[in-house]
């Protein structure tokens, strides 16, 4: 689903469950780093198991685009 398909949506409430997704994501990586805990996700269609500092690198990449 992309952006505009949101938009266009009739359920109002599905933006607002996209953003509530993307909160939770960028809260599990921040606890992820926090604790020093691999994070688990869905990339792929494979599990791939993070490390902190993956997590921390990925950060820094999407803040230099």
């Amino acid at each position: 689903m992309t952006a505009d398909d949101i938009d266009k949506a009739k359920n109002p409430l599905l933006g607002l469950a996209l953003q509530a997704l993307q909160r939770a994501a960028k809260n599990a990586r921040e606890q992820a780093i926090l604790h020093n805990t691999p994070l688990i996700i869905w990339k792929d269609n494979h599990v791939v198991k993070l490390s902190p500092d993956e997590i921390r690198e990925q950060a820094a990449d999407y803040r230099a685009k």
